[in-house]
């Protein structure tokens, strides 16, 4: 009895972590795009452990019951190789490094899903209440612990640099959390290894529920940072609607994406979905392809224009910002009059 009801915990455990996964997912997305993603990913993959897991446990049939252990080994594959690709693009490792980590690491998992998560893999054992299993073949099990290991070395030398990557408290704080979580992982699996009584009765609870506990730390850690993250945009959207000098936002096609007050008044914005940087600037087609070229190159500029609304010298000063993939995706332009005509009444001495 006891045995039927940690599958149920199981179960349980998979829906709530699907369910936090998808509203955090919704609530958050606009606010942290990029984590809210992972966590997404990590809670369907969580879901697929527990609730794979968890219902082998209670499934009646044995003759389908490979069914819900195929999703269930599927995750654990999917959830290591969702935290490899976590550290490689957090660590903003080329496109290159990126790709070769997570496909050559996808190639590997293919094929240990193939030789593992076959029907006769494992042989199925009815006790009084529940369905425990063990390996049908060591040797292919033996290739998924090889798997096993290699991605958790991986993943503790992308850690660590990920731990030395980060310069403020509150990062390193985020980064330890999940380290700490994937440390309890790794000792919830030791009893597996060395074939203890504990996993014999139990095949696979303790590293379902290593996982869970993995997910509900990177669940934490990741709205802890949404919070910090929503703070620093509104003091960042604050500075950048109040501050006296015209600052745009262009794409790295040269079409305005923002502009703040200042920029609309001095610069006589009025419909900046049609508006591009030559609209508001007297700049030659050269000086146009060079902002716009140094910016693919993620090279800031500046250069000396004048301003179509008022004849004004300025200096425009170019910067360009780059996704988490150190891809080139906007440049924000500020405007110093490097003549500035400032009227009586506007001082307000």
């Amino acid at each position: 009895m006891f045995g039927y009801f940690l599958h149920v915990i199981m179960v349980i455990l998979a829906v709530i972590i699907l369910t936090t996964a998808i509203v955090t997912h919704i609530r958050h997305g606009n606010k942290l795009q990029y984590d809210t993603y992972f966590i997404l990913f990590f809670g369907i993959f969580g879901a697929f452990i527990c609730g794979g897991y968890g219902l082998v446990g209670i499934y009646p049939d044995l003759d389908t019951i490979f069914i819900p252990r195929g999703f269930g080994f599927w995750g654990v594959d999917a959830f290591l190789l969702t935290e490899l690709s976590y550290g490689l693009f957090e660590l903003k490792y080329n496109k290159t490094v990126i790709y070769f980590g997570i496909g050559s690491s996808t190639l590997y998992a293919l094929f240990d899903i193939i030789l593992n998560d076959r029907k006769n893999a494992v042989v199925y054992i009815k006790n009084d209440y529940y369905t425990s299993f063990t390996p049908n073949e060591p040797n292919h099990l033996l290739f998924h612990y090889i798997f096993l290991l290699i991605i958790g070395s991986i993943l503790i030398v992308l850690s660590t640099l990920w731990y030395k990557s980060k310069k403020t408290k509150i990062e390193k704080d985020f980064v330890s959390k999940v380290i700490f979580s994937n440390y309890v992982l790794l000792l919830s699996g030791i009893p597996y290894i060395f074939g203890t009584k504990l996993a014999e009765k139990y095949p696979s609870f303790l590293y379902s529920i290593g996982f869970a506990f993995v997910y509900f730390m990177w669940l934490r850690a990741t709205k802890k940072r949404i919070t910090i993250n929503v703070d620093v945009k509104n003091i960042s959207q604050e500075i950048f609607y109040t501050i006296d000098v015209p600052v745009i936002i262009i794409t790295t096609e040269g079409k305005l994406a923002l502009s703040n007050p200042c920029a609309k008044e001095q610069l006589k914005i009025v419909d900046e979905k049609n508006t591009a940087i030559r609209d508001l600037f007297i700049m030659s087609d050269v000086d146009e392809l060079r902002i716009l070229a140094k910016s693919k190159k993620r090279e800031d500029y500046q250069l000396k224009v004048r301003t179509k609304a008022s004849d004004a010298d300025c200096l425009l000063k170019c910067s360009v910002k780059c996704d988490y993939t150190g891809e080139p995706f906007c440049i924000i332009c500020t405007a110093i009059f490097l003549n500035p005509v400032i009227e009586d009444e506007k001082r307000n001495i």
